[in-house]
């Protein structure tokens, strides 16, 4: 159960991240989301008591969540965008 917490993490600041900066910003907000959704996730969890490893476990789900979220925020753009083609 906790390994799912910063996929969701990851996801959920991967769609705000995609959708509210543009640029350079965006590259380093995706950044930041990723090494805050990993460290909340082994904190919260308690993992950090047993190994610092878990640090990085959590990072690399967390960028596999940011990476999901920006990959469904792509695919309801562009399913909104041709239904919206589709009408006219």
């Amino acid at each position: 159960m906790d390994e799912i917490v910063p996929v969701i993490l990851g996801s959920v600041l991967g769609a705000l991240v995609w959708c509210t900066s543009v640029g350079r910003m965006r590259s380093v907000l995706a950044i930041l989301a990723v090494f805050a959704a990993g460290a909340f996730a082994t904190i919260l969890s308690g993992e950090i008591q047993l190994s610092w490893v878990y640090f990085l476990i959590d990072f690399s789900e967390a960028a596999l969540g940011l990476a999901i979220g920006i990959a469904l925020v792509h695919f309801f753009r562009r399913s909104r965008a041709g239904s919206a083609s589709v009408r006219n």
